[in-house]
């Protein structure tokens, strides 16, 4: 996709990084400023224990060969210096990856994922987690949930100049993609589906594929806030300074560059900076995983709509920036 961008990758490219840090780092603003509400009008849910009463008979695990970023750094270098040297190839090869890419995610992970789901919710609910949650501590992921809809709908209006129709219109091209999200939780599952909304609503499919599959990993509207409150949240009786939750959010921010759009992907890549920064245990790691991993359909729809109206205010100032 960048592969078609030609001469103006380098531009391109600079420029998503920037906005997608500055849209992260607003996400994550924005959470704080609901978290710090929630500490104030509501209670901390740092009693809730969570001990796992169900291990896995084996496991399984693949070397990590190269890291998400790795991978996509020399996705970027590869596709601009073969632009160059081999523009007609480059552009007939590039096509046929993303066929490819498109077919085994609609193939194969998107009907599988379902069926990791339900296993998980079982366990959980075998571990007694999903009652205690739904039933003592709803009311704050209401709020959590709330907001996080609420900025991704008027982030909507701001693409759309907040026009009734196109607003509406917008987010009417997004629901095949918000509903296979609740589903899978993985904003790479849906990765096609969101393509497909995104250049229904730009109308340039050259940006539109260049702007998603990047911002399916980095790009976490729902992360930003849910894990964001939720840490706080966890932390509310200890004594922590702004200075650690500062630290903490530069982190974070960072770490976002190293997400892998998949089920509970999002939270594993925290652990090791809340646990260093926020000074989590290991029964408050437990807890915020398997608060994330209940919520995760909300967290990933989030996700994934706010990729769709971060594609459309890029495509926007990109356009005034040729």
């Amino acid at each position: 996709s960048v592969n078609n961008l030609k001469q103006s990758a380098i531009k391109f490219i600079l420029l998503l990084i920037i906005m997608i840090f500055l849209s992260n780092l607003a996400s994550s603003l924005i959470a704080y400023s609901v978290g710090h509400f929630i500490m104030q009008n509501t209670y901390s849910i740092q009693d809730i224990t969570y001990e796992e009463t169900i291990v896995p008979l084996w496991s399984f695990r693949l070397p990590l060969l190269l890291s998400n970023f790795h991978a996509l750094a020399c996705g970027f270098v590869s596709s601009i210096v073969v632009s160059i040297l081999l523009p007609k190839k480059s552009e007939e090869l590039s096509n046929k990856m993303l066929d490819l890419t498109l077919f085994i995610l609609k193939t194969f992970l998107t009907p599988i994922i379902p069926i990791f789901v339900l296993g998980l919710a079982l366990k959980m609910q075998h571990d007694q987690v999903l009652s205690i949650i739904f039933k003592d501590y709803s009311i704050i992921f209401i709020i959590i949930a709330s907001a996080t809809y609420l900025y991704v709908f008027l982030l909507y209006g701001a693409a759309n100049s907040f026009k009734i129709t196109s607003w509406i219109a917008s987010i009417g091209n997004m629901i095949p993609a918000f509903i296979t999200a609740m589903s899978t939780m993985s904003s790479n599952a849906t990765m096609p589906l969101t393509l497909e909304g995104s250049k229904k609503n730009v109308k340039q499919p050259d940006i539109a594929s260049s702007v998603v599959p990047i911002t399916a990993s980095f790009h976490l509207v729902g992360d930003c806030f849910f894990v964001i409150i939720l840490s706080m949240v966890i932390t509310s009786g200890y004594l922590l300074s702004t200075t650690d939750y500062v630290t903490f959010l530069l982190y974070f921010l960072l770490f976002k560059f190293a997400i892998v759009a998949v089920p509970a992907g999002g939270i594993m890549v925290m652990l090791p900076i809340l646990e260093k920064y926020l000074k989590f245990s290991p029964e408050m790691l437990s807890l915020i995983t398997a608060l994330y991993i209940v919520f995760d359909p909300i967290i990933t729809s989030a996700n994934v709509m706010g990729n769709g109206a971060f594609t459309m205010m890029f495509t926007k100032l990109y356009d005034k920036l040729k």
